[in-house]
């Protein structure tokens, strides 16, 4: 299954690397290097599948986290977007906040990057919110039919 896939990565062979591995899997795929551009993305966009962060966008400062912030604004507002977060410099802790608080989809360690099983939640991540989204729009397809027949019994 394609997705529409943002990766939003600070380091360019990191990015290359996500971006050819996932377009050769098919997924319509856009990467950007800093969180202003990723919020001027998903402004714009509709419908996006998996948002790929990294957690520091900002290298040299060890006390960013604009990766955790932008996956807190996508889980707000766009919840049916999955993220896989993917660091070079997480803890443990920052992790669970991760899973916990935001609902990311997965977490990778780019030192213990395996290719396989990256693409595999890619994968698992695209088809959920594929799922979810479909879903979405039956319930809201069945609300609304519910409303129109209402709406006739209100008027007779």
């Amino acid at each position: 299954m394609r997705g529409k896939i943002l990766i939003v990565e600070d380091f360019a062979d990191w990015r290359e690397l996500l971006t050819g591995l996932l377009q050769r899997e098919g997924h319509d795929v856009r990467a950007v290097d800093t969180l202003q551009s990723a919020r001027d993305y998903l402004a714009t966009t509709k419908d996006l599948d998996l948002a790929i962060l990294d957690i520091r966008l900002v290298e040299p400062d060890e006390e960013n986290q604009d990766g955790m912030l932008l996956l807190s604004e996508i889980h707000q507002n766009q919840a049916l977007t999955r993220v896989i977060m993917v660091t070079g410099h997480g803890t443990m802790e920052t992790q669970r906040k991760a899973f916990r608080e935001f609902q990311a989809f997965d977490f990778f360690r780019k030192e213990q990057f395996d290719s396989e099983e990256f693409r595999q939640a890619v994968r698992e991540a695209v088809e959920k919110a594929h799922r979810d989204r479909q879903s979405r729009k039956e319930t809201d397809y069945i609300r609304g039919h519910r409303y129109e027949m209402w709406q006739r019994d209100q008027d007779n």
